[in-house]
């Protein structure tokens, strides 16, 4: 833009010469008009830094990304197999539970079932005692 620059200066410096004009004011007016068309150099130069920086921050961020990608798919794949291996042991729990408490249930009704016996064999043993005794 610099070389643009010079040259529609420079013809515009050559065709005010000719008229016999005083291009200084007029020059002093286009330069003017040039700048406020245009970004101070430090300006743009801080915000090609600040998007260049942003730009290499991105980069080695979407490099973290991709490095770390694998090794959540992995993770994720380990998961699946972790929460299938959960259900199927809660539903063998919940089998064992059902049988346990079905067993528990028999138990229950066998030891109920010793009692009676015990308690008929008690009272022939006591009959069978009185009737020994003179």
């Amino acid at each position: 833009m610099g070389a643009r620059t010079l040259a529609l200066t420079s013809s515009l410096l050559a065709s005010l010469l000719a008229c016999g004009e005083n291009p200084v004011s007029k020059l002093q007016a286009e330069r003017q008009a040039l700048l406020d068309a245009s970004r101070p150099k430090a300006e743009f130069w801080s915000e090609v830094e600040r998007k260049g920086t942003f730009a290499k921050e991105k980069r080695a961020l979407d490099l973290e990304v991709a490095a770390l990608q694998p090794k959540t798919l992995a993770l994720q794949a380990e998961t699946d197999l972790l929460v299938a291996a959960l259900a199927q042991a809660r539903a063998t729990s919940e089998q064992t539970e059902a049988a346990l408490a079905g067993n528990r249930a028999e138990l229950a009704r066998l030891e109920a079932e010793v009692a009676k016996r015990s308690a008929t064999l008690a009272g022939f043993d006591a009959r069978r005692t009185e009737a020994v005794r003179p």
